[in-house]
């Protein structure tokens, strides 16, 4: 455990750091959820549902944010599963941090990388495992320029000695705070 805290200390501290260089806010996003699973996970559980908190950290640019998330996944068993086992919906709670970058306005690619801890006890073998996620989205400015809709695509991996937990999952969110701080140069100067 001492090997996953002082790597993410260190991480959030750079980002501190980094972040008292730029004039730009944080934005925190919350959304929505939803996807299939793949591999041999699929047999047994059909989709995934779930929610998240987001929040982005500007460092050196409004290109290159470092981001946090907490959230809430449920893996949700197939409706026409008819076999041995007895199964429930497995539930996780993801804690991840990571990078996204801008390659254009509105377009994204994100990494993220963290724990997820199993909240049915040990139903999966381990009560938390290492998590990681590769991410492509955009996040198209609302009317006022107040927020963004922001969607990404994601494939996530729970990482556990009994067989990765894989997903292909879109996230829906309303991201707070303006666009880019050019966004608000423009505005001032109105």
């Amino acid at each position: 455990m001492k090997k996953i805290i002082l790597p993410l200390v260190v991480f959030i501290i750079w980002g501190i750091n980094g972040f008292a260089q730029v004039s730009m806010k944080p934005h925190i996003s919350i959304g929505g959820e939803y996807g299939l699973t793949t591999g041999n996970l699929s047999n047994y559980y059909g989709s995934v549902a779930g929610g998240s908190v987001k929040v982005e950290l500007p460092v050196s640019s409004p290109l290159f944010n470092l981001t946090a998330t907490v959230g809430f996944t449920g893996y949700l068993v197939r409706l026409d599963y008819d076999g041995p086992l007895s199964l429930n919906t497995q539930k996780f709670i993801p804690i991840e941090l990571g990078a996204r970058y801008y390659f254009s306005r509105i377009s994204y690619f994100e990494a993220d990388a963290g724990i997820s801890q199993n909240i049915n006890s040990n139903y999966t073998g381990s009560s938390s495992a290492f998590i990681y996620s590769p991410v492509i989205g955009f996040s198209a400015p609302t009317n006022k320029h107040n927020g963004t809709i922001d969607l990404g695509l994601r494939f996530e991996s729970r990482v556990q000695s009994a067989g990765n937990n894989n997903q292909l999952a879109l996230r829906l969110a309303y991201r707070f705070g303006p666009t880019f701080a050019a966004d608000n140069k423009k505005k001032d100067a109105k």
